[in-house]
């Protein structure tokens, strides 16, 4: 699911209590968390040494009181100092403190130890021990969650981000700066996240498609905008030195795209790429220069960090493996650039484990380096969304998953996506735009899932068997199998 728009543009965004792992001889006390790969398994090792999984949620936090009319509840049990002007929490609070306490209360008793990615900054629940976070590493960038095709090729026009230029490299780096200095010495976080489901695969859906140019179809919509830049630009020059690599001139490079070209200075001067003639080539080129973005944007926000944080892990962007994963070659060719600049695997996937298990055996076996779903729920249809008869089935999915998923020996965690029930936000704003459509599949599965009611209340038909599921996740990970190192 997309993260919540956050106004700020460096906002942070908090996220992941990781469970004690793998201790070794070898692991340093008192440090920050790490991993490490112990016989075949591997393990998240906390700053004492210890070994543990992460369990955790996203969406801590009370916006879905404000949606769903609850605003009298909280007012009665927080008062109103709860939340400011701009609906953030308002961490000085009394009210906030009393709030955090009850969070972290009940995420401790029932076996979480993480907040996820998507938990915008409560920094009144930082101090907790236990408690992990992800500190959410974000700066603008021009593509949504699961957008489409057309809607992309759109926002790369307004904002064609150049990952190869001097002023996007000072972004990445006043970033950092500005960031991880803060936290470069806090125990309690796990590490530095990117962007939520970033736009490696594209939805081949046609919406719009009668609207798009030849171009627009077949160039990746990031690859393009570089593409339509002036000569000067060094995303163009990074365009054109690729060309030169795969062309034996200027001209035959043109003829691709039915442009005619004297010299590659000729070309680079070309800033309208809307043609296309050969469509196979200019597949291959858009898959090649985005293979180039791709490592440019790992590169750079790995050296970023870097230099102001030797120690903590690096997760990268979130994958959005529910749609990547539709094209296995492409996903490999992905993860094995990206897989120098991250620590681990940081993804999202909703599908059952018997989806999910081949499709994680692959990333594994491209990466060897573990696995974190830092964004995962499972949905059931029945119509008595709130019924015990409802969640006890559901408590009962998620008890045979979850256990099934840390039987792997590379999967390290597992964030729920949801701490309250609640109507999920793109319904929320499908109903205030008018939107039937998109109101009526929001509808049909109504709430989005949570592990307490709208008034704090927990759901035990859900938690009972899930608790005893969190318990037993340890010792089966423990047991699992060791992994296969890929040949």
């Amino acid at each position: 699911m997309s993260s919540l728009s956050i106004k700020r543009t460096l906002a942070l965004f908090v996220t992941l209590a990781l469970l004690p792992i793998c201790v070794s001889a070898e692991s340093s006390p008192g440090k920050f968390v790490g991993l490490k790969n112990d016989h075949g398994i591997w393990w998240l090792t906390a700053p004492d040494g210890k070994l543990f999984l992460s369990i955790g949620v996203n969406h801590a936090e009370p916006a879905y009181w404000r949606a769903q009319g609850d605003g009298q509840f909280v007012l009665k049990t927080y008062g109103p100092e709860l939340i400011l002007p701009d609906g953030e929490i308002n961490n000085d609070s009394p009210a906030a403190k009393e709030w955090a306490n009850r969070v972290a209360k009940n995420l401790k008793s029932w076996g979480f130890n993480t907040l996820g990615m998507h938990t915008p900054q409560v920094s009144c629940l930082h101090s907790f021990e236990d408690l992990y976070f992800v500190v959410n590493l974000k700066i603008p960038i021009s593509w949504g969650w699961n957008m489409k095709r057309r809607d992309m090729h759109q926002a790369f026009k307004r904002n064609p981000v150049d990952v190869f230029s001097e002023e996007f490299a000072a972004t990445v780096d006043a970033n950092a700066k500005e960031v991880v200095t803060a936290y470069a010495n806090n125990p309690r976080v796990l590490g530095y996240a990117y962007t939520d489901g970033p736009p490696w695969a594209v939805d081949t859906d046609n919406t719009g498609e009668k609207m798009m140019s030849d171009a627009e179809k077949i160039i990746h919509p990031w690859v393009l905008s570089l593409m339509n830049r002036p000569a000067g630009a060094k995303g163009k020059q990074a365009w054109i030195t690729l060309l030169q690599q795969r062309y034996v001139s200027p001209g035959d490079a043109g003829r691709t795209y039915a442009l005619t070209a004297s010299s590659w200075n000729d070309l680079a001067s070309k800033t309208d790429w809307s043609s296309i003639a050969d469509a196979e080539k200019a597949r291959e080129d858009s898959k090649a220069f985005l293979h180039t973005i791709i490592r440019q944007w790992y590169s750079l926000r790995k050296d970023a960090i870097r230099r102001y944080d030797p120690n903590h892990l690096i997760l990268g962007d979130k994958l959005n493996v529910n749609r990547d994963s539709r094209d296995m070659e492409e996903m490999s060719e992905v993860l094995r650039i990206m897989k120098d600049y991250v620590d681990l695997t940081y993804m999202q996937y909703y599908a059952p484990f018997s989806e999910q298990k081949p499709v994680l055996e692959r990333i594994y076996a491209e990466t060897q380096k573990p696995l974190l779903n830092g964004d995962t729920t499972y949905f059931r249809n029945d119509e008595q969304k709130k019924s015990d008869e409802f969640y006890k089935a559901l408590g009962e999915t998620y008890t045979s998953e979850l256990t099934a998923l840390f039987s792997l020996p590379y999967y390290v965690g597992f964030h729920h996506c949801g701490y309250i029930r609640g109507f999920c936000l793109p319904y929320q704003n499908a109903v205030k735009t008018g939107k039937k459509a998109e109101i009526a599949r929001y509808e049909k599965i109504k709430y989005r899932p949570g592990f307490i009611s709208e008034f704090e209340e927990p759901i035990e038909p859900l938690l009972t068997p899930l608790i005893q599921a969190i318990s037993s996740c340890p010792k089966v990970h423990r047991e699992a199998k060791a992994a296969i190192s890929a040949p």
